[in-house]
């Protein structure tokens, strides 16, 4: 499932760069320029076909984008009841010997 994600991720990509291409600016005609604020900044009116389908491949690109980082996320993370709790078990440290007490001298008086 993961796989044919990604594959879609790329198809979603190449369409969405592709349309944005295509598209064309509002502001790109050269007579824009030279007329009024409104056929720079274009109509209140209904979007193009190119438009909404821009607006289609983006939404679908970020959801795949999460549903993908989700299941990722998910693969990733190891469950509790999944994994056997290892038991550690500390190693008690050998000390060395102790050496005898050195015998003393006696004092002379």
């Amino acid at each position: 499932m993961f796989t044919v994600l990604v594959v879609v991720q790329a198809i979603l990509a190449i369409f969405l760069v592709a349309i944005v291409l295509v598209n064309v600016g509002k502001g790109s005609e050269v007579g824009a320029v030279f007329t009024g604020s409104q056929a720079i900044f274009g109509g209140a009116g209904p979007g193009t076909f190119l438009n909404k389908v821009t607006a289609l491949l983006a939404i679908l690109f970020f959801a795949n984008s999460l549903l993908l980082t989700y299941l990722s996320v998910q693969k990733r993370k190891a469950s509790l009841m999944e994994r056997a709790p290892v038991a550690v078990h500390p190693q008690k440290e050998k000390s060395l010997p102790t050496p005898p007490p050195l015998p003393v001298p006696p004092r002379s008086q």
